[in-house]
């Protein structure tokens, strides 16, 4: 392996950004731990964005967020001359006064040529850099360009363009010399163009993914499942990727295996297996999807037996917002938790319109569960969850007066 920064900071850019093998990330961070407590400013760049979150890494990293360790490493890193932290500092919109005052360069440029020279001697690493500086126009401010200085609206836009676009040959270098994180960008510029200045182009955003997947990059193999299976329907090309990128440590993937065996489209439906694959990555808990699915199939009782309390600890497990119905109605009616009648309405009453929480708001309002009964009220909402077989079994116990009063039977 060539030397870019140092023979500890190298192997530790390898091991962080050039596999997805989490014990050697660990290794690595102890070692830039020893480095920066020696001085070493660009370990203690490196080591910053450890604490920067897995958007600075990958999905699975193992490393615990901590913005204030993130900022405190970094303003170290610039104290000692790091050029890479003055890059990753403008970048992630933390280079204030006080660290330009200490960074030991002239401008930010002088920090910039120095990344760009590894990068032209083939640093991975310091090839996305660039790429990024290009991609986010971070150029703007290395370069010192005012629109001021261009004749026109239209000269201004041109000069921005080709800016973005020097970022592409950058960030092809990077990823396909073994760098996986540097195809995000490289996705985006297609997937998402920018603005008015580059158009989308989706099927460049399908080379990029296919070219990461078939490199072996784990993020890649499922961002390109993820294409196949939901916006293509092309469940049985999107199956084998979907199963190497879950193998190869990308638990994302399992919820796409999931969805197929519980499609059963392109091959046999199999609850159980189904069910086992979302729990994979629910288990993780980062994986709210998931969390959703093997929340309701226990709630309803596919693939296992009915199981609420198993219900409600993967559904309050996905930790979001989003369709808390089938949450609503445990804790509406006590299954599988305390009742907790107060909170049960709040997560239905925020729920988008389901079967479910029609079930759940008619059961509130026919039995009176912290509202005011209103019978008729929760016939409505009871005949408007369909063919729901609860529903159908509750519709049983209310019946219409010869007055037209709904009551109990």
């Amino acid at each position: 392996m060539a030397t870019y920064f140092n023979e500890i900071v190298d192997k530790a850019i390898e091991d962080l950004y050039y596999c997805y093998d989490n014990d050697r990330a660990k290794a690595a961070a102890d070692a830039l731990f020893l480095a920066a407590k020696d001085g070493d400013g660009d370990a203690c760049y490196f080591l910053s964005r450890c604490f920067s979150g897995n958007c600075y890494s990958w999905e699975y990293h193992p490393f615990e967020e901590n913005e204030a360790a993130a900022y405190a490493m970094l303003h170290q890193a610039i104290s000692k001359g790091s050029a890479a932290a003055v890059l990753g500092a403008i970048r992630m919109d933390m280079l204030t006064p006080e660290l330009r005052e200490i960074m030991p360069f002239l401008t930010i440029k002088d920090a910039w040529e120095v990344i760009y020279k590894k990068a032209e001697e083939g640093c991975l690493f310091c090839q996305y850099m660039i790429g990024n500086t290009y991609y986010f126009l971070d150029v703007i401010e290395i370069e010192d360009r005012k629109e001021s200085e261009f004749e026109s609206p239209e000269a201004w836009n041109n000069w921005l363009r080709q800016q973005m676009e020097q970022s592409i040959p950058w960030f092809e270098r990077a990823f396909s010399g073994g760098m996986g994180l540097a195809g995000r960008n490289y996705r985006n510029y297609y997937g998402e163009g920018r603005g008015d200045l580059i158009p989308p182009d989706y099927e460049k955003k399908l080379e990029v993914l296919r070219q990461g997947a078939e490199l072996g990059y784990p993020e890649w193999m499922y961002a390109l499942a993820f294409e196949l299976y939901y916006k293509q329907d092309r469940a049985e090309e999107a199956l084998p990727w979907a199963l190497q990128a879950a193998q190869a440590g990308h638990l994302f993937g399992w919820h796409i295996v999931g969805d197929i065996y519980w499609d059963g489209k392109v091959i046999e439906r199999n609850l159980s297996y189904a069910l086992e694959c979302f729990e994979k990555t629910a288990r993780y808990g980062n994986d709210p999807y998931a969390c959703r699915q093997a929340g309701e199939m226990y709630f309803r009782g596919l693939g296992a037996a009915q199981d609420y309390a198993r219900a409600v600890r993967y559904l309050e497990q996905k930790n979001d917002s989003y369709d808390d119905d089938m949450l609503g109605i445990c804790y509406l009616l006590g299954y599988g938790c305390p009742q907790d009648v107060a909170r049960g309405r709040m997560l239905l009453e925020k729920s988008r319109e389901t079967i479910y929480r029609n079930y759940g708001l008619g059961m509130m309002y026919a039995e009176g569960l912290g509202v005011p009964e209103d019978i008729a009220k929760g016939v409505t909402y009871l005949k408007a969850a369909g063919n729901y077989k609860p529903a159908q079994e509750a519709l049983t116990h209310y019946k219409k007066s010869l007055f037209g009063v709904w009551r109990r039977r």
